[in-house]
């Protein structure tokens, strides 16, 4: 199968690759802005491909032959408007679901994609697959949105702050509970749903990781594998927001995120289905702090 796969440098489109070129059996095309990155996956077969994803020319470009397409639209602190800056990429996308008639379109999206507001970054998710469920079925086309549950990576943003004062600030309450994933596993997921040709239509496929976990319980199970306390600080959104542009990120996008934390709080940010077997993935947060986040508080 000739398969296109976007973000090939990032967590997920990076193990997706991997996934695939160990596999074997397809041609990978690679989509991404620095090819030196990706020298030895070329090595090993895969096409790499230049291409900014907020130029329209260049995806479809970029995509056209392609069977199948894994589109994720990365992150971008610094956009002055986080929402416009995902829509563009949608449109693209879209575009080149239609020029190139994409028959098959593995989208990356999240838990909580299902509503048009109140999500912060997360809105943007539900309206790229609006973009793609229309594209594709202009085309004759299946799109499949996976909708994972929060990465546990994100929680390398907190190493500083756990190594400097043993604690963790964010604008949401301790008790506050959410699904979290290991990004290896969505990466797995993605590497098999691509390849199935089973599935058709417009298809929604929430991954939901092992369980739900509150604040309160992360960070415990960070202490007891660093074998020191550590404490959850819930910080008034204001202060977040301040933190945050601080850190470099656009005013909009901390706003964006502050309002992320505020629907996991009220229940908005959620899954759409209960939890299943189908929609649960083994790693635990328990094993990635252990492999993942202690040894970098130790680097």
């Amino acid at each position: 199968m000739k398969i296109a796969i976007t973000t090939p440098t990032g967590h997920i489109g990076g193990g997706l690759t991997k996934h695939l070129l160990e596999k074997g059996g397809h041609e990978l095309t690679l989509i991404c802005r620095d090819p030196a990155k990706l020298a030895d996956h070329a090595k090993r077969g895969a096409k790499v491909v230049k291409a900014d994803l907020e130029n329209r020319d260049e995806v479809i470009k970029a995509t056209a032959g392609a069977e199948a397409v894994f589109f994720l639209c990365p992150p971008k602190f610094d956009a002055p408007d986080l929402r416009a800056y995902q829509n563009k990429v949608g449109d693209n996308f879209a575009a080149a679901v239609r020029a190139n008639k994409l028959k098959r379109v593995v989208f990356l999206s999240s838990f909580g994609a299902q509503h048009k507001s109140g999500t912060g970054p997360i809105a943007g998710l539900h309206d790229i697959e609006q973009k793609l469920n229309a594209a594709a079925k202009e085309v004759g086309g299946s799109a499949l949105h996976l909708r994972p549950a929060s990465f546990m990576e994100n929680w390398f943003m907190n190493v500083d702050s756990i190594k400097a004062q043993g604690a963790v600030y964010a604008p949401i309450p301790a008790d506050a509970s959410m699904p979290q994933i290991a990004t290896q596993d969505i990466s797995r997921v993605a590497a098999e749903v691509i390849t199935d040709t089973k599935w058709s239509g417009t298809q929604v496929r929430e991954l939901l990781g092992p369980r739900d976990y509150t604040f309160k319980d992360s960070v415990k199970i960070i202490g007891d594998a660093i074998g020191k306390p550590v404490n959850f600080v819930q910080v008034p959104g204001d202060a977040a927001v301040q933190t945050m542009t601080g850190m470099g990120l656009s005013k909009n996008v901390a706003s964006s995120y502050v309002e992320m934390y505020d629907g996991v709080a009220k229940g908005i940010v959620r899954s759409e289905h209960p939890r299943k077997a189908e929609n649960t993935t083994p790693t635990t947060f328990e094993q990635f702090t252990k492999s993942a986040l202690v040894p970098a508080m130790k680097g």
